[in-house]
């Protein structure tokens, strides 16, 4: 059984599934990029980084781990702060295990968290909490493990996408106050936004099943017995698109156009709310595709196409070119 596959059991198993709509939602953003991927090329399965393991970052109610790759070669490496998904109701750091190797290999420190969700009566903010902790730590240790936390990027899949997109906007999240001016760069992999209309345009079934009080979501954002409707203001105080300013950090935004899990729509949102603020904000529609290794066409998120534009983005905005990556393999 596959890490997403392990979630969807464990989701069903806390008595809040994780639901397959039966239709796709459909995306008409003018402002994103139509990609056809050949998912023929994939990227190798990576043995070359170094590995640190099961390392206890926080322990607010339960320990809080997190593992850490880098090159071979001592560093200091740029930090990525990979956020799995999960539904909100679990959070496995082992996720994208080959996609964070890749992103190793090209010359960064790539640290992978687990955090608090609805399975520990974590809201949210709880979440963004983590993520506050897990870089503290990371800065706290930066020698030990070769890292360079000037330059950090988030990158989240799902509510690991939520969760960086609002870690990076939201002033009370607490990471500029642990960056001392935030973060540089944030990819986000068919997160939510706004929480409410997760799954407009899906069947009436899966709307139901993600929107009803009791749910993982309204659960996540609100607290237990609370419902979307009631509740408006903290609605959109959880939606990152709504703290965005001219000092949010560039986004990279990345749907499948066949997720049955969360619409497209909600990145296209945020992707219109970055470019109104003036914020760099790249978004990548990939034909075909689901929602990661919940779909009829899972290589697509590990083929060499979209992978490179993972690596160039942050190439681009952390600092490092293909040539000290070939030195950090040597």
């Amino acid at each position: 059984m596959n890490t997403m596959r392990l979630i969807m059991a464990l989701a069903a198993l806390s008595g809040r599934p994780i639901r397959l709509s039966s239709v796709a939602a459909p995306d008409d953003d003018p402002d994103s990029i139509r990609l056809h991927v050949e998912s023929a090329d994939q990227i190798k399965p990576g043995r070359s980084a170094r590995a640190y393991r099961g390392i206890v970052y926080a322990a607010p109610a339960r320990k809080l781990r997190m593992d850490i790759l880098t090159p071979q070669a001592p560093g200091p490496y740029p930090l990525v702060l990979y956020l799995p998904g999960g539904g909100f109701v679990t959070a496995r750091r082992a996720m994208a295990a080959r996609q964070r190797h890749c992103v190793a290999q090209a010359g960064f420190a790539v640290a992978s968290i687990d955090y608090r969700t609805v399975r520990d009566g974590a809201t949210y903010l709880d979440g963004l909490a983590d993520v506050a902790a897990a870089l503290s730590f990371l800065r706290l240790h930066a020698d030990h493990y070769g890292i360079n936390p000037a330059r950090t990027a988030l990158w989240g899949e799902s509510a690991g996408g939520y969760l960086a997109a609002m870690a990076a906007t939201d002033p009370g999240s607490g990471v500029a106050a642990v960056t001392g001016s935030g973060v540089d760069a944030v990819i986000d992999v068919f997160g939510a936004s706004h929480l409410a209309t997760i799954a407009d345009g899906f069947d009436p079934a899966t709307v139901t099943a993600y929107t009803t009080t009791g749910a993982a979501l309204p659960t996540y954002l609100l607290g237990p017995g609370r419902a979307f409707a009631d509740h408006p203001a903290e609605v959109i105080n959880a939606d990152p698109a709504s703290h965005i300013t001219s000092e949010t950090p560039p986004f990279l935004l990345l749907h499948g156009s066949d997720d049955r899990i969360v619409t497209p729509a909600q990145t296209a949102r945020l992707h219109q709310a970055l470019r109104r603020a003036d914020v760099d904000s790249t978004r990548y529609v990939l034909q075909g595709a689901g929602h990661g290794a919940l779909s009829s066409a899972p290589r697509i998120w590990t083929s060499t196409q979209v992978m490179a534009i993972i690596v160039n983005f942050l190439r681009s905005r952390l600092g490092v070119t293909p040539e000290s990556d070939n030195k950090a393999s040597t």
